[in-house]
């Protein structure tokens, strides 16, 4: 799983992140807007915000808008889930801490937009009633080491998304090279192969 791309899968195949909240995003802050102005004007008027109506029509609106957002997000990963489950015997994926990965201050917002932890559950109890096997592993070095011959090439800084090993001169896509990784480790190999 990673940032520009909601998930990246072992095959080289890049699911790419659909932000339904910035499709939305202009009826939300038009309905926030009013809201606040409401609530606004119910203050100068000297009414209280239950007793307001037009607020409570306001409210109600943004409301369906949240709600609506919701609704897309959660058919699209469950859309996807299903589809990942049917085509795969057995899912890996990294055992990512997204409090650590939220640190990251320019990263944060699109972090908390690709809802990891909601894949990762919808993905479990599908594979539970589909009887297909789901494996979590530690991410550690996994966009480091050659999925070729297993050479650890050091820490990559973020930005480089492509690299060739050293050792065996194959060419990696740092995301599709980590989705090899990780499946390696949950298929039980050794991820350093002996020289």
């Amino acid at each position: 799983m990673g940032e520009s791309d909601l998930m990246v899968l072992s095959t080289g195949d890049k699911i790419k992140t659909v932000r339904s909240h910035e499709q939305l995003a202009p009826k939300r802050l038009y309905w926030e807007r009013r809201v606040a102005r409401r609530a606004r004007k119910a203050k100068q008027n000297g009414t209280t915000l239950t007793e307001a109506e037009n607020y409570q029509r306001a409210k109600e609106q943004r409301a369906r808008i949240y709600q609506k957002e919701k609704n897309q997000r959660q058919d699209r990963l469950h859309k996807l889930t299903t589809k990942l489950v049917r085509d795969f015997d057995v899912i890996v994926l990294e055992d990512l801490q997204t409090a650590n990965l939220m640190k990251n201050h320019q990263l944060a917002r699109s972090i908390a937009a690709q809802f990891w932890r909601e894949i990762r559950s919808q993905l479990a109890y599908k594979c539970v009633k589909y009887g297909k096997e789901l494996i979590v592993v530690n991410p550690y070095k996994t966009s480091q080491i050659c999925s070729s011959c297993g050479f650890d090439d050091g820490k990559h800084a973020l930005d480089i998304r492509e690299w060739d090993c050293p050792n065996c001169h194959a060419h990696h896509d740092r995301d599709v090279n980590a989705a090899k990784n990780i499946l390696s480790i949950g298929l039980g190999q050794t991820l350093v192969k002996p020289a």
